[in-house]
């Protein structure tokens, strides 16, 4: 039981910090949303590590313990909900160092546990997966981070845990050494066929173009796993090319949502990508922001087709990678310019009073109202 990739721990990269921005960002919101009237809740991590960097910098599996340890909300939960952590490491040695990381913590309030298992990752989920299911249990509510060193991910058992009911799964796709596997002439089917559940990789290997490959192995991905959404974020190596994607698979709006709201503070420009080189201590003296004109013409496509209200642009909006806060600044804009006309609201004019609002294109002058 070796570490493959010792060197890891030597390095700590923009990469990495994102990693656990975006973990810890999501668990503040996850926790409470599930804490508050679950009575058992998980969190896995496939490919703990060894806990801290060679400089000092935490690992996933200190950011989720004292993400929630130091939660707002942590008293609260524990009145009605147990939260659990499962670390699973198969480097002996890793897991030892591991171990020892979260003693330094201190022992755990009453109501939080964590368990280390020096095994591989993917045999365990199948173990326990196998006996809930001979049980006819199902697992609690979990949040699945799955992070291994290289693609190789069996989709099969991925899929078993996300048939449990508010079940998420957080997993990096090694995309570089996926996409040449893909690409061989001779490609390894059996590993392939693994990672996608079957061999419905084929349909994308013809694909000419690096980045639209990328993407139509996440959404295969993501429906041979069997999720209704997947959120993502490229992350960028050295030739400024995607390493690998942090790919984000839930069925429940709330998480889409929120995974949404995350992923736009790690990328504030909307880029939806991160470089391995930026310096994250950078400081902006104008602060990125979306462009605002690509959202401005998918509502006005929206709006040259039928009229819609806010409720429904906002549903609909889901599906894209904009948040809402970003749709109705653009609604408002439009409407000051007198490209959109808004009807049917009462008084105020405001997105949280009015959802019903009705839109509509409006090809004339300026509207004054």
């Amino acid at each position: 039981m070796k570490d493959s990739r010792p060197r890891y721990w030597q390095e700590y990269t923009n990469l990495q910090l994102t990693k656990h921005k975006l973990i810890r960002e999501y668990l503040n919101g996850w926790f409470p949303k599930l804490g508050s009237w679950c009575g058992k809740i998980l969190y896995m991590d496939t490919h703990a590590g060894r806990g801290k960097h060679i400089r000092g910098q935490k690992g996933s599996p200190l950011v989720a313990m004292e993400t929630f340890l130091n939660h707002s909300w942590r008293d609260k939960i524990l009145k009605k909900c147990e939260v659990k952590f499962v670390f699973i490491e198969f480097d002996e040695a890793n897991a030892t160092f591991l171990k020892t990381e979260l003693e330094k913590i201190g022992t755990p309030p009453r109501g939080v546990t964590y368990t280390i298992y020096n095994i591989d990752a993917f045999d365990f989920i199948k173990e326990l997966t196998g006996f809930l299911e001979s049980e006819d249990r199902k697992l609690p509510p979990c949040f699945v981070f799955v992070d291994p060193y290289g693609f190789k991910i069996p989709c099969n058992i991925l899929r078993k845990i996300k048939e449990n009911p508010r079940s998420e799964l957080l997993i990096t796709l090694i995309w570089r050494e996926l996409d040449m596997a893909i690409r061989q002439k001779h490609p390894p089917k059996e590993t392939l066929n693994s990672v996608f559940g079957g061999d419905s990789w084929k349909d994308i290997k013809s694909i000419e173009d690096f980045d639209t490959r990328g993407e139509a192995a996440v959404k295969l991905l993501r429906d041979n796993i069997g999720a209704r959404w997947a959120t993502y974020i490229r992350m960028l190596g050295d030739n400024q090319k995607t390493r690998y994607f942090l790919v984000h698979l839930t069925d429940h709006e709330a998480g889409r949502d929120l995974m949404k709201q995350v992923i736009w503070k790690c990328c504030p420009d909307g880029g939806y990508y991160v470089r391995k080189r930026d310096d994250p201590r950078q400081q902006y003296l104008i602060k990125p922001g979306p462009d605002p004109k690509l959202l401005e013409n998918w509502l006005l496509e929206k709006l040259t087709i039928k009229h819609y209200t806010l409720r429904e642009l906002c549903n609909i909006l889901r599906e894209e990678i904009w948040l809402e806060k970003h749709l109705w600044k653009v609604i408002k804009d439009l409407r000051n310019k007198g490209k959109i006309r808004c009807t049917d609201y009462v008084g105020r004019f405001s997105q949280r009073s009015n959802p019903t609002i009705r839109l509509e294109s409006y090809n004339g002058g300026t509207i004054s109202n």
